[in-house]
């Protein structure tokens, strides 16, 4: 990663190193599209991976030369984001898309907020207790919270188990691009019931870097500057 210096002198540009997972926004399509960056060039352009996207009736490609995006990534608990236009395509060897080099950047440090409100599908066993069907509702660093059915509870009762504070969890979430499933090893902090279903309070053993830096992507907000 290196700090550019932008045109007008100003606060140094965080450029993202190569492999740098990006979201992208295009002002053609609606939703959001992730890439990676492939690579750079100070001042004159900037490589990525072209996504498959599911495109409407009559456009064949997912960005022209006539496009504008609007780029986010993470580097060091900030969220930076720019708009940059589609400079140009590439087919071959691999699907390229080459967009300008940014002016200038826009940053969110995630860091003001350690709890993010999220909404992930995952599978989780507590204790020795399988439930295919469960959230994660919120995340932090050092650990979540998870909604679970609460005819769960009464299973875990049947076999034998009370569900209390240090009861051991493991969880399953997958996130785009990922292969596998990322697997999180855990412990219950606490936990509250209601008649439907059970928010676990989860104390993670690792930090949940990659969930924080793909939920802050969703749900920070970050207004983006137009292109100078």
């Amino acid at each position: 990663m290196a700090a550019q210096p932008n045109a007008s002198g100003g606060t140094p540009l965080i450029m993202p190193d190569v492999g740098t997972r990006v979201s992208l926004e295009s002002s053609r399509l609606t939703g959001r599209m992730w890439s990676r960056i492939v690579g750079w060039k100070e001042q004159h352009y900037l490589l990525l991976e072209t996504p498959e996207a599911h495109l409407p009736t009559g456009i064949s490609t997912a960005f022209s030369v006539d496009d504008v995006l609007t780029l986010r990534y993470m580097h060091d608990g900030m969220i930076i984001g720019f708009r940059t236009p589609v400079l140009g395509r590439i087919s071959q060897p691999h699907p390229l898309t080459v967009v300008a080099f940014p002016h200038h950047t826009e940053t969110h440090s995630l860091r003001r907020h350690p709890r993010m409100a999220c909404y992930l599908p995952c599978r989780v066993k507590l204790d020795e207790l399988e439930i295919p069907r469960a959230v994660i509702r919120d995340v932090s660093l050092n650990g979540c919270r998870i909604r679970i059915p609460g005819e769960e509870l009464t299973t875990l009762r049947d076999c034998g188990t009370e569900l209390a504070a240090d009861t051991p969890v493991v969880i399953h979430v997958k996130l785009p691009d990922d292969a596998d499933p990322q697997i999180i090893a855990g412990r219950v902090v606490s936990f509250d019931r209601e008649a439907a279903y059970a928010m676990l309070r989860v104390e993670t053993n690792v930090e949940l870097r990659s969930l924080v830096e793909f939920v802050g992507m969703f749900t920070t907000r970050l207004e983006v500057s137009d292109i100078v």
